[in-house]
């Protein structure tokens, strides 16, 4: 049961928002949680990267508003400084998206290791997984490069959030 507090301030807020010019005010459908909340509630599989995904997207959708200008109320200056904090998010976003970060590495294991399967005793008709590199050199830079891109790679997470704290504010003041 909805108080009539919550009921009045609601009253209130949709007469404000009529008075508003209409193309000022961006349109949100009014059943997003509905249709989302059995997706976030039930989805097992809603992981760190599936939620920077939709942040990157939502980005995107901002930096075309912004980009655009058409109907943005700020003045042009801080808009287009909006629209460059905007730009080095999605480029951060993208980054951590594409995770090319191991591509040296997997050259590496591409042309120096050598894998196959063998029957597995213990477990019948499974098999495991046999490896070896052709020089003890070649595992020990692919170990390096794999600690130095997995790094590279948190490095650029601690930026894409720490630039989104910085910024969150101005883009959705």
């Amino acid at each position: 049961m909805i108080g009539k507090h919550l009921k009045d301030y609601k009253k209130d807020y949709i007469a404000k928002r009529r008075a508003e010019h209409p193309k000022s005010r961006i349109k949100k459908n009014s059943d997003w949680k509905r249709r989302w909340m059995p997706f976030i509630k039930y989805d097992h599989d809603f992981d760190g990267a599936f939620l920077i995904e939709l942040i990157v997207h939502k980005l995107h959708i901002m930096l075309d508003f912004y980009d655009h200008g058409k109907y943005c109320s700020q003045v042009d200056e801080s808009r287009l400084e909006i629209v460059d904090s905007l730009k080095e998010a999605c480029r951060l976003g993208d980054l951590i998206i594409e995770d090319n970060f191991n591509e040296p590495a997997y050259k590496i294991l591409m042309e120096h290791h050598k894998m196959w399967t063998v029957p597995d005793e213990e477990y019948p008709g499974c098999g495991r997984i046999m490896m070896e590199w052709d020089s003890p050199e070649n595992e020990a830079e692919y170990d390096k490069l794999m600690a130095e891109t997995d790094a590279l790679r948190e490095k650029t997470i601690d930026e894409f959030f720490s630039h989104i704290r910085t910024h969150f504010r101005e883009w959705w003041d």
